[in-house]
């Protein structure tokens, strides 16, 4: 049941995969910015716009040569000079810039060619100027004079990251219906997940389901913090305050749960002592982090600590995880499995915040989103897991101590139900040839004509009965006699599908069942039958031949209608001079 699981839900995640891919990418007319900007950074921080537009800083401005902007923390105010020809756009056609980061303050100054410009505001602070509800931030260039574009970000509290693209009105129509849609997939497969676990959390009562479903909650809220989703849904509802402390409460409020988590679940309390006594420390230093950063003014030094300490923690929990398994206890395969995909995702994001890797979107939306999804897949299958190996240890040992205690009573009901089983199996066969007798048939006649009135599906059945018998059993004697019906019940047995049941009806006769078969397919089974019989040399008796009659399941039949139109049909096959089949009168 397991492994079923994992392959449909590793199939549907695949199937996802290409799709998602395109949308944290952006959409299919959206072009990365970041090398067409010119750069110049204000150590001052107290240029305006119209120092910019003076030229006494032309000089100072340098070409972008990434397509995603880097700067991390800094004190110093960037401006980003954009020259609208370079990037081909139709002057004729609206154009939208998108702007990724989370900035308290970031300005968009379109300046036209005779020095006049207009300001468009974003930010936390400016979230009622947003003119779509998004959780990036959109500037609009609907003024074909607009020439050159100056982009003003201060960001003393957060680090700088600018992804940014540029889109037609299409395109950036294109580009919010597909994100919107895959942000749903995705949230979607966790929230699915995180319900399911709700759920075996109420009916198993351990407290991993429940850090669990807190895990997956939490990491959801990161998400979608690290996505800008708090700033487009509680935007004009929360306090600057919030957003620029947002992520560093909902990472550690996920570590927490992680943490509580990894170590219910792997029992390092139980198994790996120390350990145990480490994720404590940790704890107690990320519940310290979480307070102190409420009421610090700035949020700088708890960015950096809180990426650093996240790896930390997912490292020494990785770990954990290795040394259970390498101890030999099983419950930790697929938790090795989820983390690594996490860790290894975790590390990338890190990575790209630290500026160790170039910076790309895909590292903070589409691997962390992916491999959440595999993590939290896997980290289920890891609970059920070991619930299954729990249950299968009880049972070991509950029959250890039947065993030792009850050896003699377990023994002696092994031999009873042996006894029953053997019994109900010779009451349901014959005796003679091994296959279904008339009981058993009576009971799967019953099921099959049941089955055909309530879901109106086709079936039949074949009456056999075997030619001039009698004169076998007169002329090479009984036990020759008793050879055929053997061979033919194993003839029968052979040629049928494993969905049909072929028995001993009485003396010489056979019966066999067909459920779902239609008219023509059983009048082609019961001529296969007659040719298998009339081309097999039977010991001693030679070739010998049978008569079959055919009858189908017609609306308010019961066993007897049906048996008794089968023998009518098996009669009428005798009077036309044996070895043959006739069929009843179709309905």
């Amino acid at each position: 049941m397991i492994i079923k699981r994992i392959i449909f839900s590793l199939f549907t995640l695949f199937l996802l995969f290409p799709f998602s891919a395109s949308a944290f990418n952006g959409a299919q007319e959206g072009e990365p910015l970041g090398s067409y900007y010119d750069v110049f950074r204000d150590p001052s921080s107290t240029l305006t716009i119209e120092d910019i537009l003076s030229g006494q800083h032309d000089q100072d401005f340098v070409p972008s040569t990434e397509s995603y902007l880097f700067f991390w923390h800094t004190d110093d105010t960037v401006w980003l000079r954009l020259e609208m020809d370079a990037i081909g756009r139709d002057p004729e056609e609206a154009y939208w810039i998108e702007a990724i980061d989370k900035l308290e303050r970031i300005y968009a100054y379109l300046v036209k060619a005779d020095g006049t410009f207009t300001v468009q505001k974003r930010g936390f602070s400016h979230v009622e100027d947003q003119p779509v509800p998004f959780r990036s931030y959109l500037f609009e260039i609907d003024d074909p004079d607009v020439s050159t574009v100056y982009l003003k970000i201060d960001a003393k509290q957060l680090p700088i990251t600018l992804i940014s693209f540029g889109y037609t009105m299409d395109g950036l129509l294109d580009h919010l219906i597909e994100y919107k849609f895959y942000t749903g997939v995705f949230y979607g497969i966790l929230g699915g997940l995180m319900l399911y676990n709700l759920f075996l959390l109420v009916s198993f009562r351990e407290k991993a389901y429940l850090y669990y479903v807190l895990y997956v909650l939490s990491f959801m809220l990161y998400q979608a913090c690290m996505n800008s989703l708090d700033l487009e849904i509680m935007g004009s509802w929360l306090p600057v305050w919030f957003f620029e402390r947002s992520l560093i409460i909902t990472c550690n409020m996920m570590m927490i749960f992680m943490m509580l988590f990894a170590a219910e679940f792997l029992e390092l309390k139980r198994y790996i002592p120390r350990h145990f006594t480490v994720i404590r420390t940790f704890l107690a230093i990320t519940l310290l982090s979480s307070a102190a950063v409420l009421f610090a003014q700035s949020v700088t030094i708890f960015s950096d600590f809180t990426v650093l300490f996240a790896v930390v923690i997912l490292s020494f929990l990785w770990y954990s995880g290795l040394l259970m398994l390498l101890k030999g206890h099983k419950m930790a395969r697929f938790y090795m499995i989820g983390w690594t995909f996490l860790l290894s995702a975790i590390l990338l994001q890190a990575f790209g915040f630290l500026g160790l890797i170039p910076l790309h979107p895909v590292l903070f939306e589409l691997i962390p989103g992916v491999a959440a999804c595999f993590e939290a897949l896997f980290l289920s299958l890891a609970l059920i897991d070991k619930i299954n190996l729990i249950k299968r240890n009880q049972e070991k040992w509950q029959q250890q101590q039947n065993e030792t205690l009850e050896e003699k009573v377990q023994e002696r009901t092994e031999q009873l139900e042996r006894a029953r089983d053997k019994m109900q199996q010779l009451a349901n066969t014959d005796g003679l040839t091994k296959i279904p007798n008339r009981i058993k048939l009576d009971h799967v006649l019953e099921e099959a004509v049941a089955q055909s009135e309530l879901r109106g599906e086709p079936m039949a059945i074949i009456l056999m009965d075997m030619d001039h018998f009698k004169s076998v059993n007169d002329q090479y004697g009984h036990q020759a006699g008793d050879q055929v019906l053997i061979e033919t019940a194993r003839i029968l047995s052979d040629t049928i599908a494993p969905t049909q049941t072929a028995g001993r009806w009485g003396g010489e006769e056979f019966l066999i069942v067909c459920p779902y078969m239609t008219e023509s397919e059983a009048i082609t089974l019961a001529e296969k039958l007659r040719y298998h019989i009339e081309q097999f040399s039977f010991p001693q008796a030679g070739y010998q031949t049978g008569s079959f009659g055919v009858a189908f399941y017609q609306e308010g039949d019961t066993v007897d209608t049906v048996i008794a139109r089968c023998d009518q049909a098996l009669y009428a096959a005798k009077a036309k001079g044996r070895n043959r089949v006739c069929a009843e009168p179709a309905p």
